[in-house]
């Protein structure tokens, strides 16, 4: 009975030592998966879990060593060591390759800090750091076209915020409509790396006409969008500010104006509202927009751009309760050299005014204007309708 006991419990050791092994094993397998996929995107993370391994060691040293460089201050010695350390654990290891490859860099020897980081990623083809590294070496040399591999692997890696520092060197690259084939790819995977660069050729005329190439439909409620358009409208390419419009699947013109409850999705054409020191316009939907002006300052309460044709125009608008006279203004003005074509005072429940486009001025701004009195005052008024209309038109 002694011997049997003594076998049974053996045995229930042994059971109990293969579910240990077999737990110990799993919990190792995923250990391991998870340092693999977090060791680049979440090294403390990854290094929480397993400190002995190599790679969130190396990531975490290439972190610090990335911070130095970004201040101005040579590698820290305890990040190199971390690096020696982790090469003689796996001498397969990209991280030596890539810190001698960035000290040749800095060295100003730039032939030979390319050939070391093509080497790491030779030797591991998905480094986030080789494709980074070697991306911002040739967009310094003006490479641009060499970097688009890598700026493209970037951005499938660690989705368009890891391709976003080089927008401003993409912007620059698609001054020439030509390389606009090149970067669309990159753009459909990358919706960040879009807005980023879409805001970057926005705001250079140089870029204009990639720009006009690369907007699509639904881009119309971008602020990016808006700046191009009224940038064109400002220097009178009429023409080229309607094309924006057809691209984003919008048809632009007439006296028509927007719901403002609508907000930026209806497009530039459309009522952009203030939120300021000076005073607030908010839109109630299908009901009146809220004004209110704190009377401290002359300022734009709501705004409405505008394209019409040459001519004579009736401006009408109609407020909820009284607005005492010479609070708020509304202006027509053209957007070539800013000059007002028309002022009409709001009195007591609304105004009225004929307004004389002429032929001169192909784009034309709306605007709400408040106005200061002898003592700021505030004044909170409901607009409940404004509208534009040809002379002769029915009213």
């Amino acid at each position: 009975m002694a011997i049997e006991g003594a076998d049974e419990g053996r045995r229930s050791w042994l059971a109990w030592a293969g579910l240990a092994v077999v737990l110990l094993l799993g919990f190792q397998a995923v250990r391991s998966a998870l340092v693999a996929a977090e060791g680049e995107r979440r090294p403390a993370l990854a290094h929480a879990l397993w400190p002995s391994h190599p790679l969130p060691q190396t990531t975490l040293a290439l972190a610090s060593i990335g911070a130095a460089a970004g201040q101005g201050k040579p590698p820290p010695p305890a990040a190199l060591e971390q690096i020696r350390r982790a090469g003689q654990v796996d001498p397969l290891a990209v991280e030596p390759l890539l810190v001698d490859g960035t000290a040749s860099l800095a060295a100003g020897d730039r032939a030979r800090g390319e050939k070391l980081l093509k080497a790491a990623l030779h030797r591991e083809p998905r480094s986030t750091a080789g494709h980074f590294l070697l991306a911002d070496l040739y967009v310094r040399e003006g490479r641009v076209g060499e970097a688009l591999e890598h700026v493209a692997v970037l951005g499938r890696r660690l989705g368009g915020g890891g391709a976003q520092p080089f927008a401003s060197a993409l912007a620059v690259y698609l001054r020439d409509p030509a390389k606009v084939g090149e970067v669309r790819p990159m753009f459909a995977r990358g919706a960040s790396l879009r807005q980023a660069v879409m805001i970057a050729l926005a705001q250079d005329p140089a870029g204009a006409a990639s720009l006009r190439a690369l907007v699509r439909p639904g881009d119309a409620g971008e602020s990016w969008f808006r700046i191009a358009f009224e940038r064109e409208l400002a220097a009178g390419n009429v023409s080229q500010a309607r094309g924006l419009l057809a691209a984003a699947g919008l048809r632009g013109g007439g006296t028509a104006l927007t719901s403002w409850a609508s907000g930026t999705a209806a497009g530039p054409l459309s009522w952009a509202l203030a939120t300021s020191s000076d005073g607030i316009a908010e839109a109630d939907t299908a009901g009146p927009l809220r004004i209110v002006y704190y009377g401290r300052g002359e300022t734009s309460l709501a705004e409405h751009l505008l394209l019409l044709a040459p001519g004579r125009y009736r401006l009408t608008s109609q407020f909820g309760g009284q607005v005492s006279p010479g609070t708020l203004e509304w202006r027509v003005t053209c957007l070539q050299g800013a000059r007002v074509i028309a002022r009409s005072a709001v009195n007591g429940q609304g105004s009225a005014q004929l307004v004389d486009v002429p032929a001169d001025c192909p784009a034309q701004r709306l605007a709400l204007w408040g106005r200061m009195g002898d003592f700021p005052r505030t004044t909170s008024a409901d607009l409940m309708r404004v509208a534009l209309s040809p002379v002769g038109a029915a009213q």
